[in-house]
This record gives structure tokens, C-alpha cells and sequence, in this order.
């Protein structure tokens, strides 16, 4: 995928948006007048955290901590955003930071990363399970990455993983629709309209990935930070950072759905696993739904390439959306029985 997709095209225009769209950007524009001053919230240590939402255990050897419950863990690194929860890298919105001989992390990371992890059942409450929109990367004239020489362009790759994503969704009596259904150029803007329109209850938008550096590998996927906090890619809050998104409605249920897509993903793939990650890429910003953005592998990595060739590679990689798709819709469905 093209870097450029990580602040798309201009600004999204609330009056294009539909049904359900049309609400969440009605909330956005209460939530504008504060997003400037919008902040992480003070931080809180480790040890109480483990205190306050009761883990059986809080252990610190050096950088290495981990909060433990009966079925849970979560081992973070000191003085880094990485936090491995049951064997899933995810990123946090800031670093885990010794402060007075302690380790600590921001209030917002617990709200918004760790308790809807540990209790995702009150995080989904709220949200629904009818239609699934994928959303397969480029077409038309945007290929997206490439290897001409070899024949392999990302935007057919990823109709043919969303294609038959949809087919497996559809025998287990899922709706899923495809925000493009052929090789066409279809613009960023008119997915995000088509979800809003159709009432998406989540939105899973499919790619894959290149960089400079050819040694870069292995998978992805990205969420939405939360309004004011930094992507993953940068360290620095830029004044766009700031800026409150439909997307971020859902910021408890992103990292859920995050979390449920890329632990297949490595699981099938046995990929090096490069986290659930923030970004504000336009289609995951602007979707008034839970929402992610998968990067299956590099076309720009020798090691990465020689498998997205190969039928078996983008089999598991089906299996792999198919299964965090499945696990998170019967989430929502369990949080809806257990809150009715």
C-alpha cells in the first residue's frame, strides 16, 4: 500500500454521508471544540493498575513487565509503545514510562486499550454484527505495491482475498459486500460513503504492503488512535492528530477487532508479527463502524513475495480474516447476550 493513503484525500464531507455515517459525524462536531486540547489523561502505575482491575500477578525484571489474569497476559517493554498481549503485539497510544521509581501508563491506554481487552464483552455491548463491507485495496488505475517483472499487482490480489473472504463469511450466513467488485478505480472517499450508506457494523479494508527497505516483512494491521495521540510511525502529536474522526466512536471496539485480525493472521501465515498499529488512513478514519486495515505481507520483501505467490500462503491468509472476522462478530453477539 501507498504511504500516501495515510491521510487520503481532503477533508471527509459530513453532508455526503449517510444513514448511520450521519449520526457519528453529528457527534463529531461536539467533539471538534475540544479536540484541540484533547490529552492522554495522567498516567498510573502498573503495579496499581494490577490493584485496581485485579491480576492475579504484577511482575518487573528490568524493562520486562507483565499483568497476568486467569486466561490473560500482557508483557510490556519499558519505555516503548509495545505491549504483547497473548502473543499479539499491540501498540499502545504512548510509552510505558518509569516515573518516580515506577513503571506507569497513560489512563487513556488503560481505557481504551487494556480494559476493553480484558472485559470485551462490556466494550461490545453497543455494537452490531448484520453487515460486514470489505474493502479491497486500489484497482483500476492505482495498482497499488508492485513487482511488474513477476506479474503481481496488489490491487488484484486483494480483490481475490476479499472475494473469497466474502464467500466464507456468506456460509456462515454473514452479509458481506465489497466496496469494489472489479478491477476499478474507486476513491477513498466513495468506499467510506458506500459503508455509511449500507449501514456497515464493521468495515476491514485489505492490502499489501511495500517499503524502501526490502529487508522489511511480515503483517499488520491498523486502527484508529485516538483523537490527540500520536501514529505509530511518529512519536510527535501533529495539529491532524488532534482532529476527533467518525472512526473514533469505536476506539474501545478498533482494538478489539485489531486484535482479532491480526492474531490469525500470524497464527495461519507463522509471519513475523508487526503489531496492531495506530493510523489515520483514510478509510478506517471515516467509517462509522469498528474498522481496520490489514497489510498482508510486503511485495517489496524477497521472503514475503516468494509466499504471496503461492496459493497456499494466500489461503491462510483467507483463513486468517475469515477467523477474526468470525471471532469478532460472535463477540458481539455473546456481549449482546450477556447485556441485553
Amino acid at each position: 500500500m501507498k504511504l500516501s493513503l495515510q491521510y487520503g484525500l481532503t477533508k471527509y464531507s459530513a453532508s455526503r454521508m449517510f444513514g448511520a455515517g450521519l449520526l457519528a459525524c453529528a457527534w463529531l462536531a461536539a467533539e471538534a471544540a475540544c479536540a484541540g486540547s484533547f490529552i492522554m489523561g495522567d498516567a498510573v502505575s502498573l503495579s496499581k493498575l494490577s490493584h485496581r482491575y485485579n491480576f492475579l500477578s504484577y511482575t518487573a525484571r528490568g524493562k520486562n513487565l507483565a499483568l497476568r489474569t486467569k486466561f490473560n497476559t500482557f508483557n510490556f517493554e519499558g519505555d516503548t509503545r509495545k505491549v504483547v498481549f497473548n502473543n499479539t503485539l499491540i501498540w499502545l497510544n504512548a510509552p510505558v514510562a518509569r516515573h518516580w521509581g515506577t513503571w506507569t501508563i497513560r489512563d487513556l491506554d488503560v481505557d481504551k486499550t487494556i480494559v476493553p481487552l480484558i472485559n470485551p464483552s462490556q466494550t461490545l455491548k453497543s455494537e452490531s454484527w448484520r453487515l460486514v463491507v470489505l474493502d479491497p485495496g486500489h484497482g483500476g488505475e492505482d495498482r497499488g505495491a508492485s513487482d511488474l517483472r513477476r506479474g503481481l499487482e496488489e490491487k488484484h490480489i486483494t480483490l481475490e482475498l476479499a472475494r473469497r473472504v466474502q464467500a466464507i463469511l456468506r456460509k456462515y450466513n454473514v452479509e458481506a459486500r465489497l466496496t469494489r467488485d472489479g478491477d476499478q478505480t474507486t476513491d477513498l472517499d466513495k468506499r467510506c460513503i458506500l459503508a455509511n450508506r449500507w449501514g456497515a457494523d464493521l468495515f476491514v479494508s485489505i492490502h499489501l504492503n511495500a517499503a524502501a527497505n526490502s529487508d522489511s516483512s511480515g503483517i499488520e494491521t491498523h486502527i484508529l488512535p485516538p483523537a490527540g495521540c500520536p501514529i505509530t510511525a511518529s512519536a510527535f502529536v501533529s495539529a491532524r492528530d488532534r482532529t476527533a474522526f467518525c472512526g473514533n466512536r469505536h476506539d474501545e471496539a478498533n482494538v478489539i477487532l485489531g486484535y482479532y485480525l491480526q492474531r490469525p493472521l500470524i497464527k495461519y501465515t507463522r509471519q513475523e508479527d508487526r503489531g496492531v498499529r495506530r493510523s489515520r488512513f483514510y478509510v478506517i478514519r471515516n467509517v462509522a463502524c469498528p474498522a481496520a486495515l490489514v497489510e498482508c505481507g510486503f511485495i517489496s520483501s524477497r521472503n514475503d513475495r516468494i509466499k504471496i505467490m503461492t496459493a497456499a500462503y494466500r489461503d491462510n491468509v483467507v483463513r486468517g480474516i475469515s477467523e477474526g472476522i468470525l471471532t469478532y462478530l460472535n463477540m458481539v453477539k455473546r456481549a449482546q447476550a450477556l447485556n441485553p
